[in-house]
C-alpha cells in the first residue's frame, strides 16, 4: 500500500475534489438570497435567519459556516450573524465594490438552483448532480454504480489510511471493527500496519462483493473477514475491542448520528475504543476552510455535514464514551477518539 509521502500533493487534490459545491453555495448566498445586504440591515441569528427566510437548519448552518470560513460573517459571542468588512465593501446592496450583480451572472448553474432547493427543503440533491436524480444513498443498490462509488472512496483511503495507521497506537487492542467501510481499506491499513491485529468490515449489499474483490487484491491473508450487514438496521456485531467509523458519521444527521455512537458504545466491551475519522469543523464551527467547504458537498448530496468536535465530544459523553481526544490525521482529516468507561457508573 502507499503511503502519504509518496504522493506529496495527494492532501491538496482531494481538497480540490471535496470543494466542488463550495463556490456554488456562496453564488447561492449573494445571487439567491442577497444574504450580506440582508444581514447588513439586520444582524440575525442562524434561528431568526431560517425563520425570516424560510431556510432549514442544517443546510443554513451549512452556509454560515462557509461564509464565516471565507471571512464573510463574523458571529457574536451570543450567536448573532453580522457582514466583515470583506463582504461589507464587496457584497452589500449600495457598497462601492458591489459585486453581486457578477456573481449573479452565473446563478443559473444548475448546482445553484439545487443548492437553493436544498437550503428550502432539506432533501439532499442527486448524488454528484445527476440528471436522473438518483441519491447518493440509491447508487449503492445498483452493483455498477456501488463499485463505481466504493472505488471512488477505495482511492481516497489509499491516501488515508495509512496516515491514520501511523497516527494511531493500536498496540494494546486486538480487532478492528470497520463499520460500514466501504472496501475495508482503512482496516487494511491498519493491518498493514499492526501485524496482531484481526478485522472486520461490516457492509451492506452489493457493497460488500465489491469489497471482497478489492480486499482479494490487496492480499489480506484472511485477517480481514467481511460481513454482510447494514448499521442502521440493527446491534453492531460482537468481538471488536475497536470500532472504526471513516467518513460515515457525516452522511447521516444529528439524530442517525447519535443512535450509531450509543450502538457503538453498546457493542464495544469495556476499555474498548471508538475512532472516527473525518474531516471535523474547530468547536466554534468557523473553520478550517477546506472542512466548511467539503461539508457543502455532504449538504447537497446526502442527509448530513461536517461536525464539529465539539459537538462529537457531547454525543460521545452522552453515548457513555470518555476521553475524547483529537489527532490529525491529514489533507484536514482528524481522528476523534473515545474509550468505552472500564467501570459503569449509576
Amino acid at each position: 500500500m502507499s503511503t502519504p509521502a509518496s504522493q506529496p500533493h495527494g492532501g491538496l487534490l482531494l481538497e480540490r475534489r471535496d470543494r466542488v459545491y463550495a463556490d456554488d453555495l456562496l453564488i447561492c448566498a449573494i445571487a439567491e438570497l442577497d444574504l450580506f445586504t440582508l444581514l447588513a440591515a439586520t444582524p440575525l441569528t442562524l434561528d431568526q435567519l431560517c425563520e425570516q427566510e424560510g431556510l432549514e437548519r442544517r443546510p443554513a448552518r451549512v452556509l454560515v459556516t462557509l461564509c464565516r470560513a471565507l471571512g464573510l460573517l463574523e458571529r457574536s459571542e451570543t450567536g448573532t450573524l453580522s457582514v466583515a468588512p470583506a463582504a461589507a465593501c464587496c457584497l452589500v446592496a449600495g457598497a462601492p465594490g458591489d459585486l453581486r450583480a457578477y456573481y449573479a451572472s452565473l446563478r443559473r448553474r444548475p448546482a445553484v438552483g439545487e443548492l437553493l432547493e436544498v437550503l428550502r427543503t432539506g432533501r439532499a440533491a442527486a448524488w454528484a448532480s445527476n440528471t436522473q436524480g438518483v441519491g447518493w444513498e440509491s447508487t449503492l443498490d445498483d452493483p455498477q454504480q456501488a463499485g463505481e462509488l466504493t472505488a471512488a472512496m477505495d482511492a481516497r483511503g489509499r491516501l488515508l489510511g495509512p496516515a491514520l495507521a501511523q497516527t494511531l497506537d493500536l498496540e494494546p487492542f486486538a480487532h478492528v471493527l470497520d463499520i460500514a467501510g466501504g472496501s475495508g481499506i482503512y482496516a487494511s491499513a491498519l493491518l498493514d500496519r499492526w501485524p496482531h491485529l484481526r478485522a472486520t468490515l461490516l457492509e451492506r449489499s452489493p457493497v460488500d462483493r465489491a469489497a471482497r474483490a478489492l480486499s482479494k487484491q490487496r492480499g489480506d491473508d484472511g485477517r480481514l473477514t467481511v460481513l454482510t450487514g447494514d448499521m442502521l438496521t440493527g446491534p453492531l456485531p460482537p468481538g471488536a475491542d475497536v470500532h472504526l467509523f471513516s467518513h460515515v458519521l457525516h452522511d447521516w444527521d444529528e439524530i442517525v448520528v447519535r443512535r450509531l455512537l450509543a450502538a457503538s458504545f453498546e457493542a464495544l466491551p469495556p476499555g474498548g475504543l471508538l475512532i472516527d475519522l473525518d474531516a471535523h469543523l474547530d468547536p466554534d464551527e468557523g473553520g478550517p476552510l477546506e472542512v466548511a467547504e467539503y461539508s457543502v458537498l455532504l449538504c447537497h448530496s446526502t442527509q448530513g455535514r461536517c461536525y464539529s468536535v465539539t459537538e462529537l465530544a457531547d454525543w460521545l459523553g452522552e453515548a457513555g464514551f470518555q476521553d475524547v481526544r483529537v489527532l490529525p490525521v491529514l489533507a484536514g482529516r482528524t481522528a476523534v477518539l473515545a474509550t468505552k468507561r472500564t467501570v459503569e457508573i449509576g
